[in-house]
């Protein structure tokens, strides 16, 4: 049967194969997540909505009802349920919800859609995360993590391009209705081929294949009571909130400051998140692998540096009085901001039992979504609404409150510092095996 479980390590050629239609999955999670990003003007202006209206759409409704699904979710999947089927059913199930958006007639309408979108995505890092260990061993575990990482940036480049291009010709309803569908047949062809591999056929010591409990309260004693698991995910969020914060309002900044066109600023952002997106997660999954054999604490130095390279950098591009020239320019704060994504990952796996790496990874997406996702875009857009006010420009406004939003990368930086500390603590009393 194709979703027989294999009772065998997998073998590199199918893993390889899965990854690449696991990716392409992540691909289409990211365009309908992300789409909403560049069609934000067009909507804010057909139903007169405030920036912080803005910013549910393009986080807290997602986020909030991920959030909630997430864990029980997980928790189904730590039980055992197959993967591969689940992975199938939520992907047809949101590109159906994100077509189903651009039939909405009012904001409510158009959050509940979201909410829905959320719910269905909700399922998919826990359990295509939960997979990807069992199919590549710890050592090869952040370039397969990396790779899948890269659905991220291709999606947001796929969704900021073709939503712009096509609002602009027809209008965002459309745009949604585009992006959606084919998510319907790509669910079918991963349900038609992928296959579910055994359980912790890729661990060899004893933190790993330590059996999970059955329980949620007992699986997340587990995990809080790993310092460094607990650092990882408040670096994650503190370091989603300020990516997020900054990336979800850079195309209405570069309309309303510089007055690119719908399409200009899905175009040009597309393509520079796109590579920026490419250069910043190939780096970080690189260089953990290289690095992480001397210990998991050393998958952290670089992505420590690369967000500190992001303060400054994303900040003179807010200044920048030519739009193409800033555009271009932001490849540099925005391919920083990619870095830790796939070390991250990798680490919440590494550091989780088989039987609980789903909870593991749910929790992660959890602390990602919701102070990423939700309250990065809503806290910049609050903040632009205070200062548009005071200052008397829209585009002013929205200028200092990302200015003010890429300064607080500092925060993510002081938990990165003190989750590599914890690492090589764990290490050094012999808590954690360092990859063969």
């Amino acid at each position: 049967m194709m979703h027989g479980i294999a009772k065998a390590p997998m073998s590199t050629k199918r893993a390889g194969f899965m990854l690449g239609l696991m990716t392409l999955i992540y691909v289409l999670n990211y365009i309908d997540r992300q789409i909403i990003t560049i069609l934000q003007e067009p909507i804010k202006h057909e139903f007169g909505l405030a920036d912080w209206q803005l910013g549910v759409l393009t986080g807290a409704a997602i986020s909030l009802f991920y959030t909630a699904a997430s864990l029980p979710i997980a928790r189904w999947i730590d039980r055992g349920v197959n993967r591969v089927k689940l992975i199938a059913s939520i992907t047809a199930l949101w590109s159906l919800l994100t077509a189903l958006c651009g039939l909405s007639q009012s904001f409510v309408q158009f959050v509940i859609g979201r909410m829905g979108v959320g719910v269905a995505e909700a399922g998919f890092a826990p359990a295509s995360h939960s997979l990807l260990s069992d199919m590549f061993p710890e050592r090869r575990r952040p370039f397969a993590m990396a790779v899948l990482a890269l659905g991220i940036p291709l999606g947001i480049m796929l969704g900021l391009s073709v939503g712009g291009t096509v609002a602009q010709w027809y209008n965002w309803r459309v745009a949604l209705f585009i992006v959606g569908l084919p998510g319907l047949f790509v669910a079918l062809i991963y349900y038609l081929v992928a296959r579910e591999p055994e359980r912790g056929a890729s661990e060899h010591h004893p933190i790993a294949t330590a059996d999970g409990p059955e329980g949620l309260i007992a699986a997340m004693k587990i995990l809080v009571r790993r310092p460094a698991y607990v650092q990882v995910l408040l670096a994650t969020g503190t370091s989603a909130l300020v990516s997020t914060g900054m990336l979800a309002w850079t195309p209405s900044f570069l309309i309303r400051a510089h007055g690119l066109t719908l399409q200009e600023a899905g175009i040009g952002l597309g393509i520079v998140t796109g590579i920026a997106g490419l250069l910043g997660t190939s780096l970080g999954g690189w260089q953990a692998t290289k690095f992480g054999a001397k210990g998991m604490y050393a998958m952290l130095p670089i992505p420590i540096v690369a967000l500190g390279l992001t303060i400054p950098t994303f900040i003179i591009t807010l200044f920048i009085a030519d739009g193409t020239t800033a555009l271009w320019v932001s490849i540099i704060p925005i391919s920083m901001t990619y870095v830790w994504s796939a070390p991250s990952i990798a680490l919440v796996q590494n550091l989780a039992p088989v039987r609980i790496r789903a909870t593991a990874s749910a929790i992660y997406m959890i602390i990602a979504n919701v102070v990423g996702m939700a309250a990065g875009p809503m806290f910049t857009g609050i903040l632009s609404d205070i200062l548009s006010k005071r200052l008397g420009s829209e585009a002013e406004g929205l200028r200092w409150a990302m200015t003010i939003t890429a300064a607080l990368m500092v925060w993510a930086m002081v938990h990165w510092t003190l989750a590599m500390r914890k690492l090589r603590a764990a290490q050094d009393r012999g808590e954690l095996v360092v990859a063969a």
